[in-house]
């Protein structure tokens, strides 16, 4: 099961980009799965267009991990004051998503829309990486995968202004 922190995270993620974008959809209903990969990280489905990927739905897997510095120092990560475990603090997001066809068109929209919330809105630095265009994008463990299709991933995107260096 997911963190409970993450978890809130990709629910909430569906009304920002459904007001973004005009969309018009019901935002409950297009978080297809949630949970945790295979390596461990908290992970989401989020389909925008139907219940099952087809090429060019507006279609997007979104793995979360904690945010840190370069070397992972523990020091640095968010404990618990009553029991010393850590706890879920800050996140970054990889996204992985299929290369749109036309970069005009509906589902070049929806990847704008996303990168602009998790980037822009929740102030997260994200990692997206993109298949082929009709190639879907897998990750082994996340709604019944068993192989990672991952994609060319990008650097990553860090966001602008005063916001937390870590992540959300």
């Amino acid at each position: 099961m997911s963190s409970p922190r993450v978890q809130k995270l990709f629910e909430a993620m569906a009304d920002p980009v459904n007001k973004l974008g005009k969309y018009g959809i019901k935002f409950r209903d297009v978080l297809r799965w949630q949970g945790r990969a295979a390596d461990g990280k908290d992970a989401a489905v989020i389909d925008f267009t139907s219940g099952t990927w087809a090429t060019t739905n507006q279609y997007a897997i979104i793995t979360a991990e904690v945010a840190s510095d370069v070397q992972n120092t523990p020091a640095l990560r968010t404990q618990s004051h009553s029991s010393g475990h850590f706890i879920d603090g800050s996140v970054k997001f990889d996204v992985y998503m299929e290369t749109p066809a036309l970069w005009t068109d509906d589902q070049a929209k929806f990847q704008r829309d996303l990168l602009h919330h998790l980037r822009g809105q929740l102030g997260a630095p994200v990692r997206l990486h993109l298949t082929a265009a009709l190639t879907q994008p897998t990750i082994d463990g996340v709604n019944g995968e068993n192989a990672d299709v991952t994609g060319t991933a990008t650097d990553w995107m860090l966001p602008y202004g005063m916001v937390y260096p870590g992540g959300v």
